[in-house]
């Protein structure tokens, strides 16, 4: 799995070394840095609550804060989102998965990687899903009580939906994407997005237990 992701990252690279940094970060909402006389630029933008550069045109993705490198699936999404990005605004209609292009064929997987672990974790846990959702920049949504509304990326909000369960009801999780999601990633990046989401939420929860 790891060589495939090196090779479907290289391939990335070079699509996005191909592009336009600054109608890449105009069409994606992320900023622009400039580095005069030189050709590099980089671009910035959040992605599941930290901030990333992607460098132009070497396409290497590191951590804002860190400086660390970002890891493959991270690297992969952000490059993508980059490249594939329509400058179509987010239009607050909310699609399920499976109403993605071609999301039946990766349904299973997605309920497996995303969904589960997410109702796991949070089972009976409603506040400490509520923090950990603030932690990543998430914010109550409107009309849903159940809720939190973030910014995965600039131009991809999605809808984290939880039913906290009881001692007879397991708890439930769900993911909503707007309507233009797959205007900026195929839907095979936004189950990677999706299990990264829960990935992150999972370790916020570890840490808080280690205190």
């Amino acid at each position: 799995m790891t060589d495939n992701y090196r090779a479907v990252l290289e391939q990335a690279r070079h699509a996005f070394a191909e592009k336009d940094p600054a109608a890449m970060a105009q069409a994606c909402g992320a900023g622009l840095q400039l580095y005069p006389p030189f050709s590099l630029r980089e671009i910035i933008l959040p992605y599941l609550g930290q901030f990333y550069r992607a460098a132009w045109p070497t396409g290497e993705v590191t951590n804002y804060g860190s400086q660390e490198e970002a890891s493959l699936p991270a690297s992969l999404v952000i490059l993508h989102y980059l490249c594939r990005g329509r400058g179509t605004q987010p239009t607050g209609k909310w699609i399920g998965f499976p109403d993605l292009w071609g999301g039946q064929s990766f349904r299973a997987a997605f309920e497996s990687r995303a969904l589960q672990p997410l109702g796991k974790i949070f089972h009976q846990r409603w506040n400490l899903f509520a923090t950990s959702m603030e932690q990543l920049g998430g914010r109550p949504a409107r009309d849903f009580s159940k809720g939190y509304l973030l910014f995965a990326l600039p131009r991809i909000p999605v809808l984290c939906l939880l039913n906290p369960g009881d001692e007879e009801v397991p708890s439930r999780g769900n993911l909503l994407f707007d309507a233009v999601a797959n205007d900026y990633l195929e839907t095979e990046d936004l189950a990677v997005l999706g299990e990264m989401l829960t990935r992150r939420l999972t370790r916020l929860v570890e840490k808080d237990q280690r205190r």
